[in-house]
């Protein structure tokens, strides 16, 4: 069972303005057997018609000057028969942003299957009655790995009678071989949670909550980090004023040991807590910090070094507790209702684990790019970088978008996919947009937004009882992209309403 929504939005860390607007690039507001596929008709097959009422309505839009300063690809099928009944430079490999969570999420499902599950083993390499040597924590690249879960396995430990860790805790994040950060994200250096580095044992997305509150007059703000953790090293230099207005500063600074939180400006005695969300540089040894902090909140006592390591073999080692994550669809949904960088990336690069293997990018990349040529992409038209979108590198045309929506839809796991996506006028990154009739509770579509890019792709029912799979990129307009999502909502509901 998914978690409820208002749930997610708080653990994914969704920033929004008042009216649910983005202001920033990137972060949206917006291994079981495969059941043969059925073939769907090819493009060149159907019989193309013309429909002028739905040429004229996106049309319409289009003919915006500024529009047409931009590089806008339009593609809507039929996605039953492929039947094509509107296309506007839809052949042309665009930017589409995090609508490259859609071959993330397809590609993930057709390798693992929606109830694969994620195990974390806590081991360690010699034991007493009440107390162990090193403890050992191995990660496979759990998406969806929270606080709670890890004061669990605290809870557990204690449970068990251990009362001391005499040695270390070791982080074993063998299960990915690459570094940090997902390519692309080297192009843009910023603090921002939406680009948060990946890791074989990764805690609350790699992110941390600084939490800012009023002091005495004229003392600094009480600043608290969420998970708790002694690894990242906080500069505090708030000061307490009067009156009920927060003008708090918060940045993330990579040090050789990590990440430091330096806090600044003002907060006044009469105001509500202020809240930031931002990236750590070393998810490992942060992870391992959070450990520990849940290890001595349950009484166990500890004072050894948190460091990355390799386990002992499986025969060797001695498992204390095996913690599994939800099924894989829990994190699908969650990744693109709320279009989650961090979630696209892990789940990428868990596609391409081994037997003993270690994941590596190269492989994650063919294991996607094998998918969607089956998917009927052309292999030489498009270019795939990484799973969440962010930043430059991927390429991809609305046609294309569109026959991977008409090939998931006769998938196996196809449901899981189209359930998976935002509903128009209801939830996720669509809840404030698309709410007028027939569109709203009708429409499922991926959302994609960075500066230079907003995309919009995904199913709806036509007035005509038609299903249509449709995909709207714009790339390049003369101001930022999410101004522009007013046209895409119009084209949109153009399409919804198309009554032949």
């Amino acid at each position: 069972m998914l978690r409820p929504t208002s749930y997610l939005l708080v653990l994914l860390g969704i920033g929004l303005s008042a009216n649910g607007v983005v202001a920033q690039e990137g972060q949206e507001s917006s291994a079981l057997e495969i059941q043969e596929v059925p073939e769907v008709p090819a493009i060149a097959e159907v019989e193309r018609r013309e429909y002028p009422e739905l040429e004229r309505a996106i049309d319409r839009v289009l003919s915006d000057p500024e529009l047409q300063r931009a590089k806008v690809g339009v593609h809507v099928e039929d996605a039953q028969t492929g039947e094509v009944l509107y296309t506007h430079l839809a052949d042309e490999p665009l930017n589409p942003a995090s609508n490259i969570k859609l071959i993330t999420a397809a590609t993930a499902l057709d390798v693992l299957g929606p109830h694969y599950t994620f195990s974390t083993e806590l081991a360690t390499n010699m034991r007493s009655e009440r107390s162990i040597d090193d403890l050992f924590l191995i990660g496979s690249g759990e998406a969806f790995l929270l606080f709670k879960d890890v004061l669990a396995w605290a809870g557990e430990l204690r449970l068990q009678g251990i009362d001391t860790i005499a040695g270390d805790i070791i982080i074993d994040e063998s299960a990915f071989a690459e570094g940090y950060l997902p390519p692309g994200y080297e192009t843009r250096d910023t603090d921002a949670s939406y680009r948060s580095s990946i890791g074989a044992l990764s805690v609350n997305f790699n992110t941390v909550t600084t939490t800012v509150t009023p002091g005495a007059p004229g003392e600094p703000g009480e600043v608290r980090l969420d998970p708790p953790q002694e690894h990242i090293e906080v500069v505090n230099r708030t000061r307490t004023v009067r009156g009920s207005l927060a003008r708090v500063q918060v940045s993330a600074v990579p040090t050789e040991e990590g990440t430091r939180i330096e806090v600044g400006g003002t907060i006044g005695q009469g105001a509500q807590p202020v809240s930031v969300r931002k990236r750590v540089d070393n998810p490992a040894e942060f992870a391992g910090a959070v450990v520990a902090r849940a290890i001595t909140m349950v009484g166990i006592a500890f004072d050894g070094e948190v460091r990355p390591g390799e386990a002992p073999a499986p025969e060797v080692r001695q498992r204390l507790h095996v913690h599994n994550s939800s099924p894989l669809i829990d994190t699908i949904a969650a990744m693109n209702k709320w279009s989650n960088n961090f979630m696209a990336e892990q789940l990428l690069l868990a596609t391409a684990r081994g037997q003993g293997q270690p994941a590596t990018w190269p492989q994650a990349i063919s294991k996607a790019r094998e998918f969607m040529v089956r998917a009927g992409f052309d292999a030489e038209a498009f270019s795939l970088h990484n799973g969440s979108g962010l930043y430059e590198g991927n390429a991809v045309s609305a046609r294309q978008f569109v026959s991977l929506l008409r090939y998931m839809r006769g998938h196996a796991f196809g449901p899981e996919f189209i359930a998976s996506l935002p509903i128009a006028g209801v939830d996720g990154s669509l809840r404030n947009r698309l709410r007028e009739p027939h569109v709203a509770g009708n429409l499922r579509a991926k959302t994609g937004t960075l500066n230079n890019v907003t995309a919009l792709s995904g199913y709806v029912q036509s007035r005509s009882g038609r299903q249509l799979a449709f995909s709207i990129l714009i790339n390049d307009p003369p101001r930022r992209a999410w101004v522009y999502r007013p046209h895409q909502d119009q084209i949109a509901q153009a399409i919804a309403n198309f009554d032949e």
